[in-house]
């Protein structure tokens, strides 16, 4: 289930004996830990454990925990904290054990690091065939304005749309600190009030942080503003160039291939094959060659290389010494 199906559900529904708690946002995770804690303790549980592992970890203190009576023979909650989404061999044992063991008065909580590849491996399977897995992703650009109303809806504030959207453009990528605004606000604001547009420019900082994932939806999407903000961004957190440059030239270059393909005749499942797309990517991809075409695409991906050549410090003719000028010249030639 998603994080915002977790509160209502457990509100009609008495807690799982084993839970999963996985995602991209650590905010979210922690927030979901807190409420089956919450829950557990509205069902008797009157002890708490919390186990740290890692590959090296002692993993015969798993079963142990698990099946340790309470000191007061009452119900027991067992947080397992796992430090990164590979276990070993001993703790990919063990979590498979666990999850077809009977777990009689105690509510099991397994949080996991995101991986890409953690739906693959064959104990996170086992162990999630007989748990409630609760899905702490990302919250979107898109979606941050309905985030921050709910939480604001909790203190009993409101927030006007264009006051909604700055905090929305002034926190995105950053939710902890999302989530701290909204708490100061809750102190500057007595309870039933609207918070204005220029409340919330003068209370609320800008603490956004990007990744190139968010440059290219800016750039691809024809946001320009967006692109510009975003890479001054990477340039102020101290981004190195060349870890994000290679991502950038190799979606130009399939976006390159996939207009290539359009224009010669080809749908567009073809020609997402052809330009070796998947997944996530179609969409955005299929968006930016609908405006894009191949002359533009072709001329972005030389000023690619020559960004790469000015990182390594060569000198380009025409081109500034500051690579970052660059990069940003190049999202406003993609975006526009």
């Amino acid at each position: 289930m998603r994080f915002s199906d977790l509160e209502s559900y457990l509100a009609q529904t008495p807690l799982a004996p084993l839970w999963v708690i996985t995602g991209e946002e650590p905010l979210l995770m922690l927030e979901a830990a807190d409420l089956l804690r919450a829950k557990a303790r509205e069902e008797g549980a009157t002890e708490r454990e919390v186990l740290n592992a890692s590959a090296i970890w002692d993993w015969s203190k798993l079963p142990e925990s698990c099946t340790a009576m309470s000191l007061f023979g009452d119900k027991k909650i067992v947080e397992l904290r796992l430090a990164s989404p590979r276990p070993g061999v001993k703790g990919t044992q063990a979590l498979t054990d666990i999850a077809s063991m009977p777990l009689d008065g105690v509510t099991l909580v397994v949080t996991i690091p995101y991986d890409w590849s953690l739906k693959k491996a064959a104990w996170y399977k086992a162990l999630t065939a007989n748990a409630e897995v609760v899905e702490c992703n990302s919250v979107s650009a898109r979606e941050l304005p309905s985030w921050f109303a709910a939480r604001l809806a909790k203190k009993n504030l409101k927030a006007e749309p264009a006051a909604l959207k700055i905090l929305s453009d002034r926190c995105e990528g950053n939710l902890l600190a999302a989530a701290q605004e909204v708490l100061k606000l809750a102190y500057l604001f007595p309870e039933g009030s609207v918070i204005t547009e220029e409340a919330v420019t003068d209370s609320v900082r800008d603490v956004a942080r990007f990744d190139v994932e968010n440059l290219l939806e800016a750039m691809f999407a024809g946001d320009a503003a967006k692109s510009l903000r975003i890479v001054e961004n990477l340039n102020a957190a101290g981004e190195s160039i060349p870890s994000f440059m290679w991502m950038i030239t190799e979606e130009l270059r399939m976006t390159l291939k996939f207009r290539a393909a359009i224009d010669n005749g080809s749908d567009r499942n073809s020609a997402l094959r052809q330009a070796g797309v998947w997944g996530d990517r179609s969409a955005r991809i299929t968006r930016a060659a609908g405006r894009l075409n191949t002359r533009k695409l072709s001329s972005a991906l030389l000023l690619c290389a020559d960004i790469d050549k000015i990182s390594k410090g060569l000198t380009v003719p025409n081109r500034d010494t500051d690579p970052w000028i660059e990069i940003a010249a190049l999202a406003a030639f993609v975006a526009s």
